[in-house]
């Protein structure tokens, strides 16, 4: 039998030569990161101790009973430590979740539905073929941190570590994918381990405080939850021969949950400034929701704790705009050179649509740009970092 004569293969592309370049000043922003957790550290738990704020939290919490007289549960699993530390955080909480403040819970729901964000960015990169192992890698250690000491102290303390990781800019040569079966379980694990459980606990009217407090409870593990279900169906969910081996796979599932993440974050910006802009109700003004105020934080045990999540949020968000800012310098001096004028105006972009589409939304619209480049660093592209229609 005559043999075929096979055709030839066509030559692979060149791999991208990969700079022993770092990052200017990275020790200056693992500084300054680390600076804005120290701040936060001082703003939500020195600060406030010093000046006994919250008032009479600590009364609340070892008495049982908040001070218009609702019973504080204090039996949730049966194991002691583990009930101290729910009912600790279910005081905490409480006066958001239960709707007794409606600008306290507004301003919680707000934050919360924008944290989303953060859920599906952080498994992301802790997915990267790059990270793994690393640090950065481990979310669910600094979902811990985040959720009994503050995501302002300890979102900042990510970002310094994420910075000192990427420093060397062959970090950004190889490794940009995510293995598919996690590409493809990120949103299902984020919406089903941290959605769900944040969306009964600020938008479903129980009429039941006890039923409050154990979904309160049960809330504060659900950053935990989403990066368990994240490992769970990475092993779940069917890949298709092609997409488990292809270049590039995870690419169309890591767009779509940018996709996702940013309609949420919208839909709770845009609904949350509608009813603030539109109620007659004092609690609901922008002010009382969003701005922290040191003339009403020992008029209650709610407002001082509605103070403490207040620099909560604008602290954790504030430090994310900022690695925002950084990873698109980044990809910008990698693939071409910015100039002043070019960082100046992505420190105002960020500003404005934050202001106009939420946080959320703009970090996921800055991790959507961002993966574009980020391919195209890999696929070798130089001289700009304006997308070409073919990548």
């Amino acid at each position: 039998m005559a043999r075929t004569k096979k055709s030839p293969r066509a030559p692979k592309a060149p791999a991208p030569e990969v700079p022993s370049s770092r990052r200017p000043l990275n020790a200056l922003f693992i500084l300054a990161f680390l600076g804005l957790s120290a701040v936060d550290t001082w703003l939500m738990r020195v600060e406030t101790v010093l000046n006994d704020v919250p008032p009479n939290f600590q009364s609340v919490v070892e008495s049982a009973a908040f001070e218009n007289g609702t019973p504080l549960e204090t039996r949730y699993t049966g194991i002691k430590p583990v009930d101290e530390a729910a009912s600790f955080l279910v005081a905490a909480f409480l006066a958001g979740s239960a709707n007794w403040d409606a600008g306290v819970k507004a301003q919680q729901a707000y934050f919360l539905l924008n944290w989303f964000a953060i859920i599906c960015i952080w498994s992301i990169e802790a997915s990267r073929r790059r990270n793994t192992g690393r640090l950065i890698s481990f979310v669910a250690l600094f979902a811990l941190l985040y959720q009994v000491i503050g995501a302002a102290v300890i979102a900042p303390l990510y970002y310094a570590v994420y910075t000192f990781t990427s420093g060397g800019d062959e970090y950004y040569f190889q490794g940009r994918e995510v293995p598919s079966g996690y590409a493809r379980a990120v949103l299902p694990a984020a919406v089903l381990g941290y959605l769900v459980p944040t969306v009964a606990l600020y938008y479903v009217p129980w009429s039941d405080v006890k039923t409050v407090q154990y979904l309160t409870a049960f809330w504060q593990l659900s950053p935990l939850y989403a990066s368990a279900l994240l490992v769970l169906f990475s092993f779940l969910v069917p890949l298709s021969s092609s997409s488990a081996v292809a270049k590039n796979g995870d690419f169309k599932h890591l767009k779509r949950v940018y996709l996702i993440v940013g309609l949420v974050s919208a839909a709770s910006h845009i609904s949350t400034l509608y009813f603030c802009l539109t109620s007659d109700n004092p609690q609901l003004s922008l002010s009382y929701v969003f701005l922290p105020n040191r003339a009403l934080w020992k008029d209650s045990m709610a407002l001082g704790l509605h103070y403490i999540f207040q620099i909560d949020f604008f602290g954790a968000f504030g430090a994310t705009l900022f690695w925002c800012w950084l990873v698109v310098y980044d990809v910008m001096r990698i693939l071409g050179k910015p100039s002043v004028g070019d960082l100046i105006k992505t420190v105002l972009g960020l500003a404005f649509f934050a202001l106009v589409t939420g946080p959320g939304t703009t970090i996921a619209m800055v991790w959507s740009w961002r993966e574009d480049r980020l391919v195209m660093i890999e696929s070798g592209i130089k001289g700009t970092w304006k997308k070409p229609k073919a990548a």
